[in-house]
């Protein structure tokens, strides 16, 4: 897989930007596009809630999950550059708003960013499906990679503190 992702690579070297637009799929480039604008909306949520939470310990993952986010986020709008594919909307860098921080608990900032990270997870798989080049296709699959980890890190605070749903026993 690694030699068919160098000599990907190699191809791209000395060819135009529309050349290399070319070399991709309409697949792939929605991929990239929708997962960019995905980023986007992921990277105001989790600043924003990352603002309202309370618990130290909830923070320093955010904080984590938000550097992941904005490396992706570069990733990804290098690749829309390299394929001349446009860029969605971007948000902007923080959102201002007017909540009274007491009805926003730690509690739901966790299982508003657990729920994105699981949907996460399957945009990456779907993407990994639809890429073709090796190129892309290891760029999803290291995605999803840091995906999974952020998502142990985060359920596993979130069984310590009781924030995971408690899913019915059926235990004689």
């Amino acid at each position: 897989m690694k030699i068919m992702r160098l000599s990907e690579k190699i191809g791209y070297i000395g060819k135009s930007n529309r050349q290399k637009q070319k070399m991709i799929t309409l697949g792939e480039a929605y991929s990239l596009w929708s997962l960019t604008g995905f980023r986007y909306d992921a990277l105001i949520t989790s600043k924003t809630l990352y603002q309202l939470t309370k618990d130290t310990d909830l923070k320093m993952i955010i904080e984590r999950g938000i550097n992941v986010l904005q490396a992706q986020e570069d990733i990804l709008e290098k690749l829309m550059k390299e394929f001349l594919i446009p860029m969605p909307d971007k948000p902007p860098e923080y959102a201002n708003i007017a909540v009274d921080i007491n009805t926003v608990t730690d509690k739901y900032i966790f299982r508003e960013i657990y729920t994105g990270m699981s949907n996460t997870m399957f945009k990456h798989i779907s993407n990994y499906q639809r890429a073709h080049g090796s190129y892309l296709r290891e760029t999803f699959r290291k995605f999803l990679i840091q995906e999974m980890d952020l998502y142990d890190e985060f359920y596993e605070y979130g069984k310590l503190k009781g924030y995971l749903y408690q899913e019915p026993t059926f235990r004689i």
